[in-house]
């Protein structure tokens, strides 16, 4: 991150130093017991843009500029605002006036993801019954951005399709949070296909094709939350059993 401190003095200005402040904040709250809460820094940095020296111990009349920067780590979590949880960042410039108030002001930022860098990778998972019956799950990719399609095949094997009474696959959007002893997570539907049981008899490959919207946030993990999104299939048997493949990808940032 790059950027300035501008400061118009309107008269000599002492000040033991002028400081910049990066940090982040991340919120989880799980309730309204303050057990319930859990507050960390993802991201903590001060420096000195100016320091008082011999030949220079205070600021003359006019305008300063002091340039600075810093690198951000890459497995830094996203700016993100979230039903449990709240991950923000901001700059702070202090102004170290000896026997007043110290001047300060505060400017917020956003921290996006890095890009995705496995997104050819397929993905494979099942479910199976005791008694034989196979539920498969092919992900063409598993790292995609918002606005592609989750493309991929679904299949069951061991079964009649008249035991099939229904079968859809679902984009699940996932929040999880963690807040000393308490864990929780809340659980959106995104994108729902419906797929007609006849599509699945004999073992064959049925196609999938779920849009993933363009306003989802990005997948991220940090210190106590996370958002992950997950392509679900599920198909209900006629003997009541329901079984379930569930398959996790990674959401970037366009």
């Amino acid at each position: 991150m790059r950027g300035a401190v501008h400061i118009g003095a309107h008269g000599e200005l002492r000040s033991r130093g002028i400081v910049v402040h990066a940090i982040g904040d991340e919120i989880t709250t799980l309730g309204p017991n303050v057990l319930m809460t859990e507050h960390t820094h993802p991201f903590d940095l001060s420096f000195h843009v100016w320091s008082p020296s011999i030949e220079q111990d205070r600021l003359s009349t006019g305008e300063h500029t002091f340039p600075f920067e810093f690198v951000l780590p890459t497995a830094l979590p996203p700016t993100f605002d979230g039903e449990l949880t709240k991950i923000a960042y901001r700059l702070v410039v202090k102004i170290d006036v000896p026997l007043r108030a110290d001047l300060h002001l505060e400017q917020p930022f956003k921290v996006r993801v890095p890009p995705l860098i496995d997104a050819a990778r397929p993905l494979h998972t099942s479910a199976n019954t005791p008694s034989g019956l196979t539920l498969e799950l092919d992900l063409e990719a598993s790292d995609l951005y918002p606005g592609d399609h989750v493309i991929g095949e679904l299949r069951v094997i061991g079964v009649e399709a008249q035991s099939i009474k229904a079968a859809k696959v679902e984009l699940i959007s996932r929040e999880t949070g963690e807040a000393h002893e308490f864990v929780d997570h809340v659980e959106k539907l995104r994108v729902r296909e419906e797929i007609d049981p006849a599509r699945l008899t004999g073992g064959q490959s049925c196609s999938i094709d779920l849009p993933i919207p363009l306003d989802v946030d990005p997948s991220f993990t940090a210190q106590h939350s996370a958002k992950a999104r997950m392509v679900r299939a599920q198909i209900d048997l006629a003997d009541g059993h329901t079984l379930t493949a569930e398959a996790v990808i990674r959401v970037g940032a366009r």
